[in-house]
């Protein structure tokens, strides 16, 4: 059995998968007790026929294919019944994040239930405007409107113990990029001990496009944010 398993969700990322690829395989190599899926979100690109193509047989480095796209939040979850090691920890596929982060979330999940990457403790560098007020705003809202006391909730870096993160994605209902601080206020309900570590975000994707738009996307933060209040109130995340 493997010690941890990482999920990496890609979505048509035929430009920079071979590059990923190559980073994971070689990241794999140098820790075969770690086991890396790549999980393909529906991607309507050569996505997964190029990952398929460079894989071997019985490797620590694999893929779950999904034939349509149902997010990130549920791709995990779907992912993790296929996992037995001992701890969980899901990244970006486009590996906005080095893999170094990797040995600082499994160092910090020696003594927490989760351990999460802060780009407060880490960034040092300016990003494009658009992405940076999407995530103070939706910080602050979820700090405000959860209690939730993490200066950031949405860095593509996490890790859980494979029982935490069981409980966690059997509760989650929220299935935008807003599942990240659901998960936070459950944890939070549940008294689950949070590490934070330092994330820093690589050059080339600080100032990619980003999917994210301040005044189409600011309605629907909110909205999943009272989302998570109403399934509070209503017992939802009590089982």
């Amino acid at each position: 059995m493997y010690k941890a398993s990482v999920i990496l969700p890609v979505y048509n990322e035929s430009a920079i998968i071979e590059k990923t690829l190559l980073a994971i395989s070689a990241y794999a190599q140098q820790h075969p007790d770690y086991y890396f899926l790549f999980v393909n979100d529906g991607s309507t690109d050569n996505t997964a026929t190029f990952i398929k193509s460079r894989l071997s047989n019985g490797g620590n480095v694999a893929i779950k294919n999904l034939e349509k796209n149902v997010g990130k939040a549920e791709a995990i979850r779907l992912s993790l019944t296929e996992l037995s090691s001992d701890y969980i920890i899901f990244t970006d596929g486009d590996l906005a994040y080095s893999l170094d982060h990797i040995d600082k979330v499994m160092e910090a999940l020696k003594n927490s239930d989760i351990a999460i990457g802060n780009r407060k403790l880490g960034e040092t560098h300016p990003q494009k405007a658009q992405r940076y007020v999407a995530g103070e705003a939706f910080n602050w809202l979820a700090r405000k409107m959860l209690g939730l006391p993490y200066t950031d909730t949405q860095a593509g870096i996490k890790g859980f113990t494979k029982d935490v993160a069981n409980k966690l994605f059997a509760l989650n209902r929220i299935k935008d990029f807003s599942f990240d601080a659901e998960l936070l206020y459950i944890a939070k309900l549940k008294g689950y001990k949070v590490s934070l570590i330092p994330a820093r975000v690589n050059q080339e994707h600080k100032f990619s496009p980003s999917n994210i738009r301040v005044l189409r996307d600011s309605p629907g933060m909110f909205l999943s944010l009272i989302k998570i209040i109403f399934y509070r109130i209503g017992g939802k995340y009590n089982e």
